[in-house]
C-alpha cells in the first residue's frame, strides 16, 4: 500500500484538552487581565486518530513536548486573542503531525567491491601497465 501524507489532517477537537492562561511578554495592561495563552494537550498513546507508526515517530521526534504520562503539549501566545492563539496552536499541531507523517527513507549501507569487480580492475591495471611500458625510453 502507498503511504501518502494527507493535505489536511483532521484533528478531533473533542479529544484535545484546551486550557488558557495569562501570556507573558508585550501587551500592556491587556496581558495582565486576559487569558490569551493557549495550551493544547492530548494523550498520545490513546490518540487513535493518529496512525500507530506516526505516533511512534512523534514519540521519538518530539520527545521534548511529551510528558512522562504520555501527554503531548503545544502552546501558543503569539497573538492578543484566544481565538487566534487557538488557531495557531492547531496549526502548530498539524505541522508537527505532517513532519512525523512522512516515512523516513530506507538507506542502504554501501558494501565493498565484489570479487568480479576487483578482478576486472586488476586486469585493466595490467593492460594499462603494459601499454605504458611501451612508452618508456629504450636502453641500447
Amino acid at each position: 500500500s502507498q503511504w501518502i501524507v494527507p493535505d489536511r489532517i483532521p484533528i478531533p477537537e473533542d479529544q484535545l484538552t484546551i486550557s488558557f492562561a495569562r501570556a507573558s511578554g508585550a501587551g500592556g495592561q491587556n496581558v495582565n487581565k486576559v487569558n490569551t495563552k493557549v495550551e493544547l494537550r492530548f494523550h498520545l498513546p490513546t490518540a487513535t486518530w493518529i496512525p500507530q507508526e506516526v505516533r511512534d515517530r512523534l514519540k521519538s521526534n518530539e520527545s521534548n513536548r511529551i510528558s512522562q504520562e504520555g501527554y503531548m503539549a503545544i502552546s501558543s501566545q503569539e497573538h492578543r486573542t484566544q481565538l487566534n492563539n487557538r488557531k495557531e496552536a492547531l496549526k502548530k499541531l498539524e505541522a508537527i503531525l505532517r513532519v512525523s507523517w512522512v516515512r523516513p527513507k530506507v538507506r542502504n549501507m554501501r558494501k565493498g567491491l565484489s570479487k568480479r569487480t576487483k578482478e576486472n580492475r586488476k586486469e585493466m591495471k595490467r593492460k594499462n601497465s603494459l601499454k605504458k611500458e611501451g612508452r618508456r625510453k629504450v636502453d641500447f
